[in-house]
């Protein structure tokens, strides 16, 4: 779907900003900026990592989000609850900020 260009738009490629208008995808140095830690005993590819974030909502359930990097170095996020995936797969820091509000209802902090 194409996104309409606003004046906005313009006034961010005309500053040289232009690299601001597009998503920030879900890295292992943004993850980490996010509060996820690595998983050190991840089991699957050698060249594969694991990173989760647990998340303060009120009760017994375990509740994550586990970002992955895979072998081919494509990287996504998805939200778990006692290790059942409940959500699609995110792929842009954006996705992740608007998930981790709507399960805990605070900002996530990213320190960019």
């Amino acid at each position: 779907m194409p996104v309409k260009c606003t004046p906005e738009h313009f006034n961010l490629i005309a500053k040289g900003a232009a690299n601001t208008m597009f998503p920030i995808p879900l890295k292992p140095d943004v993850l980490q900026k996010c509060g996820f830690i690595e998983n050190t005993k991840y089991y699957q590819h050698p060249e594969a990592h694991e990173y989760i974030l647990t998340l303060p909502v009120m009760g017994v359930n375990v509740n994550e989000i586990r970002a992955y990097l895979n072998s081919k170095n494509e990287s996504y996020a998805r939200a778990v609850v006692n290790e059942i995936v409940i959500s699609n797969n995110l792929y842009h820091l954006h996705q992740l900020q608007n998930l981790y509000n709507a399960l805990t209802g605070k900002e996530l902090e990213v320190t960019l």
